[in-house]
């Protein structure tokens, strides 16, 4: 072999060497440099094999073409490093070694839906199906008061029916938990009823729980009528919004929820209380008082007798005007 035949082939090499080590910064400046990614929306892995976790790459824009995607993707494996699950927020012009990285970290994204204290179950169901980060239908109403008002988070993919599962088990385990710490001026006859009493107590007032459950319960005490505005509202909307303030001829429609006509509790709760709501009536304030009016900044004046609960009434509204 001459050393003209030996330099030829020592050029050759070098020149595959060179062009080999080309090839490599061209692929490593691809996997490192600023991609064409625009987070519209949160990236879903759905697929964790390497084609399907490379298509996605390259759907994205993450990665500049399929071939690219895939032999990192092979690369990052091989590396410990792999596709895992769930929803993904990732930045802007993310990088595609970034990307890889951030994806096999399973720090996928946590949403949250807030159902308030009060919610009818009517406005509950309403608030999920606006949901977009939640699968499926949300189905039909639950019953009123099962649903634990909270704020409750989530993960892809939880549907509607298992955060309406997960509130019905919240409720129901509180009420377990609470009812037999309840006080003796409690004298409801089950955890329902309690939570009956709970759901007008919430729609009463968000100060004084405690009174305000202290005057209902001195009320069935002593065999007087609840008289609760509230559950004529629901009679009327059954947990849609009454629209304007309650008239007195409303409160003289037929109903069950009338607490205006009938003794008693209504059949069933008229909204889902919070935990103070149930608290208050697990645990409420000893009162003679039977009468409320509500006297503005969340504040209510209580009175024992209807003469004087009258005279409440007249100097409030004197004070308005």
């Amino acid at each position: 072999m001459d050393d003209n035949f030996k330099s030829r082939i020592i050029t050759f090499l070098n020149g595959l060497a060179i062009i080999f080590i080309l090839i490599c910064l061209g692929f490593f400046f691809c996997a490192y440099k600023s991609s064409s990614y625009v987070p519209e929306k949160n990236i879903i892995v759905k697929r964790t094999d390497d084609e399907g976790f490379s298509r996605l790459l390259t759907e994205e824009k993450i990665a500049p073409c399929y071939t690219i995607a895939k032999i990192f993707v092979k690369i990052a494996r091989f590396r410990g490093y792999g596709a895992k699950f769930g929803e993904y927020a990732l930045p802007r012009g993310v990088s595609l070694s970034e990307a890889v990285e951030i994806i096999d970290s399973g720090n996928v994204v946590i949403h949250k839906i807030t159902i308030p204290e009060g919610f009818s179950s009517v406005q509950i169901i309403k608030r999920l199906e606006k949901n977009e980060d939640l699968t499926g239908e949300a189905g039909d109403a639950p019953p009123e008061g099962v649903v634990m008002p909270d704020t409750y988070h989530f993960k892809y993919p939880t549907s509607k029916q298992e955060i309406i599962s997960m509130a019905r088990k919240a409720m129901r385990e509180f009420l377990q938990q609470e009812w037999p710490k309840r006080s003796p001026l409690c004298t409801l006859k089950n955890p329902w009823e309690a939570l009956i009493l709970a759901s007008i107590v919430e729609k009463e007032t968000n100060l004084e729980k405690e009174m305000v459950a202290g005057v209902y319960l001195h009320r069935l005490k002593i065999g007087m009528k609840l008289q609760a505005c509230p559950t004529v509202i629901y009679a009327h909307k059954k947990g849609e919004s009454l629209g304007h303030p309650l008239r007195y001829d409303e409160l003289k429609i037929n109903d069950p929820y009338n607490t205006y006509l009938y003794e008693g509790l209504p059949p069933a709760p008229i909204s889902n209380p919070g935990r103070a709501s149930i608290l208050a009536v697990l645990h409420p304030e000893e009162t003679d008082n039977l009468f409320f009016v509500f006297a503005g900044n969340g504040r209510h004046v209580f009175s024992k007798t209807f003469e004087e609960h009258k005279r409440n009434i007249a100097k409030i509204r004197n004070t308005a005007f």
